[in-house]
């Protein structure tokens, strides 16, 4: 079977941190390799360095966060450099609301472009996070109240896992005002996220080693085997036993279900 491209990510300078999950780049020749990219309330700028390098010059694109996965057909030379934006921090970063990119693409707003990244071979990461610090030098820091709801459900290995109106609680607002606020932030409603999370906790849990999906349901607060089938599906477009077996040598660059967010 020929190799699939390699695919790396390096995590940020500290300074990026609040804004960038990591820095990620797939690089290689793809034959007919199709990856399942799974949601996970992130959103991506990516730069094509290949069809920089083959076209005299390129788009480079800002993907909003996806509400459910996506499969992407990789074939040929592949030189893909992206950067992978925290969920709250697509707004500000993006200079739109997240939810206008919500399963949307549009042009990115940063001052260097995928032909000068192409040109610049193995230096190309570090062009770009000094694009990445001229921009975020510029914008406020992301919403604290949406941040903090964001981590108590990025840890849930366990039943632990408060709902939107316990959030909205401590927090001290309406569940209304919260979800207008976290839509605007992150694109996803807080139940959407909230349910998003607890799946890819799922997935995150397989990675590790754990097996026997009734036993996994049952440690991250499903109310049973069949609920988690139903979300997986919803944002996968898998059963959790399809998504294992696409996880499997072969099928790609892997995604293991680490969880990505602020």
């Amino acid at each position: 079977m020929a190799p699939s491209p390699t695919y790396t990510e390096y995590l940020p300078p500290a300074d990026l941190a609040p804004w960038v999950a990591c820095l990620w780049r797939i690089a290689g020749r793809a034959v007919d390799v199709r990856h399942r990219v799974l949601p996970d309330g992130c959103a991506d700028l990516l730069f094509d360095l290949e069809q920089a390098r083959g076209q005299g010059g390129a788009s480079s694109d800002l993907i909003g966060p996806m509400s459910t996965a996506r499969v992407v057909e990789l074939g040929g030379a592949v030189d893909l450099l992206g950067v992978r934006l925290r969920p709250g921090a697509i707004a500000a970063f993006g200079a739109v609301r997240a939810d206008e990119l919500l399963d949307a693409v549009i042009p990115a707003a940063v001052s260097v472009s995928a032909a000068q990244l192409a040109e610049s071979a193995d230096d190309a990461r570090w062009l770009l996070i000094d694009a990445l610090r001229r921009k975020a030098a510029s914008l406020d820091q992301p919403d604290a109240l949406v941040r903090h709801a964001l981590a108590q459900w990025v840890r849930a290995d366990t039943q632990d896992f408060p709902s939107v109106s316990v959030l909205t609680r401590d927090l001290g607002l309406s569940e209304r005002a919260f979800e207008r606020r976290f839509v605007a932030n992150v694109g996803l409603t807080p139940v959407a996220y909230r349910r998003l999370a607890r799946l890819r906790s799922v997935l995150r849990l397989y990675a590790r080693g754990s097996r026997g999906w009734a036993s996994i349901a049952a440690l991250t607060g499903f109310s049973d085997q069949a609920h988690l089938v139903r979300d997986c599906r919803a944002f996968t477009g898998l059963t959790p036993t399809e998504w294992a077996a696409s996880q499997m040598p072969g099928a790609g660059f892997l995604q293991d279900g680490v969880v990505t967010t602020v």
